[in-house]
């Protein structure tokens, strides 16, 4: 709905009914059912032909799957997000600036496990949140030149988190959620050197994060930098074809 030139309002209803039956070696008896509601809503504020402001809510739910079942008895994971955020759009410039907070129940986390085959664990954790900035813009430095950059800076944690422990039920307090940084940074260099050519170096820089749920010393990993590099040129013919993309790519 909108109000003006300055105010615009978006709401969404979804419902969604999940239903599981199942009777074997690895799941054994399933027979649940999944009612989710989840209602989206925000606001835009138009500062001027530039800026804007926005805010936004959004519950979701996410039904367990077949892994979860064969690996214990999973219960769904419910998302309440909270989102506020600033978008600049200018000829030569593109900016957006969101800070959110994800409040999870039951969130289904990676507990750095695999099972028998090989596939990743994940087990309820119970209470956890996501609190975090991320910022991503486009900058045209030059007509044959364009920077996008990105980054994140995020708190990732489980609540009052118990686990196992020389066979007792221990609580941990609030640990780190296994595979998520806490800073996340990337960078395209886009060269364009001809029509239809160009020549990105794509950038990215990891912090260290944890295989786990424990925040044991031995589970984590080391932050990480890299650099990609990729190359495209475009061909449009006459007939057949409207385009045609030879492109090499060069993973570090």
């Amino acid at each position: 709905y909108q109000l003006g030139t300055v105010w615009n309002f978006f709401g969404d209803l979804q419902y969604r009914r999940v239903t599981y039956e199942a009777n074997g070696n690895d799941t054994g008896l399933v027979d649940d059912a999944f009612d989710f509601f989840n209602p989206k809503l925000g606001i835009t504020y138009n500062v001027n032909a530039d800026n804007s402001l926005y805010l936004s809510y959004a519950r979701a739910n996410r039904e367990p799957n077949r892994n979860d079942y064969e690996n214990g008895n999973p219960e769904p994971e419910a998302l309440n997000d909270f989102e506020l955020g600033w978008r600049l759009s200018k000829d030569k410039l593109k900016l957006n600036l969101n800070a959110y907070y994800m409040r999870y129940k039951n969130q289904l986390v990676l507990t750095g496990a695999l099972n028998d085959v090989g596939s990743p664990i994940r087990e309820n954790s119970g209470d956890s949140y996501r609190l975090g900035i991320e910022a991503d813009a486009t900058i045209i430095a030059l007509d044959n030149l364009i920077i996008r950059p990105s980054v994140s800076v995020s708190r990732n944690r489980n609540v009052d988190f118990y686990a196992q422990r020389d066979g007792e039920l221990t609580s941990l307090g609030d640990t780190k959620i296994a595979y998520s940084p806490e800073v996340v940074f990337s960078n395209a260099l886009t060269f364009i050197p001809i029509e239809n050519a160009q020549i990105s170096l794509l950038s990215k820089y990891v912090g260290e994060q944890y295989m786990s749920n424990l925040d044991l010393k031995d589970s984590k990993l080391k932050s990480y930098f890299i650099n990609d590099l990729n190359a495209s040129y475009t061909i449009k013919p006459e007939k057949v074809f409207n385009a045609i993309t030879i492109s090499a790519l060069v993973n570090n």
